[in-house]
């Protein structure tokens, strides 16, 4: 049994570390990208005429690109390394597979990653953001079936933006409060 356990911790913990991976550098990508596009369309923003507000625009795109990590796994319960590996996230009362909104509210706990993976080193089927959304991952046997609910990605993809304005909006507010002369 011990061994079964080390081989679930393991593969777990290759799927946390490969996902972090794939998504940070994809993100990273995507962000070069968009700032080399900025560039070649708006050239230096500080020589730039532009309104301030045009600034909303990168910032919401950033606020998308980074809503895709937390919906990694949106899609039928698999997140980019979850496919290489074999897994799938389910609901863990009915089995089935969650559905992204399950999805999104459990990655929502990544912003403390290294929590997450020392929690899963003495829980191996489910982290902390299984635990508030009601999930675990489990080995995928392919009879599992769900069809793609583009309403609930889109809605969860508006739960991932809106995580994240909130935390740069906290970082903001409490960067701005220290900086306040008293």
């Amino acid at each position: 049994m011990t061994q079964e356990k080390n081989k679930n911790i393991g593969i777990r913990l290759a799927s946390m570390l490969l996902d972090h991976f794939i998504m940070t550098f994809g993100i990273v990508i995507i962000a070069f990208i968009l700032v080399g596009i900025g560039y070649l369309v708006v050239g230096n923003p500080s020589d730039s005429d532009l309104p301030e507000w045009f600034v909303i625009i990168p910032i919401f795109l950033g606020l998308m690109i980074f809503s895709v990590y937390f919906n990694k796994d949106a899609i039928k319960g698999k997140s980019p390394a979850k496919r290489i590996l074999g897994l799938v996230i389910v609901d863990n009362k009915t089995g089935e597979i969650a559905n992204p909104i399950k999805s999104v509210v459990r990655n929502i706990t990544l912003v403390f990653w290294p929590i997450e993976v020392i929690f899963s080193l003495f829980s191996p089927e489910r982290r902390i953001g299984d635990y508030i959304a009601g999930t675990k991952v489990i080995s995928d046997d392919k009879t599992l079936k769900t069809e793609l609910k583009i309403g609930q990605i889109i809605f969860a993809l508006i739960i991932g933006i809106i995580f994240m304005f909130l935390i740069m909006a906290l970082q903001f507010g409490i960067q701005g409060i220290s900086m306040m002369e008293w």
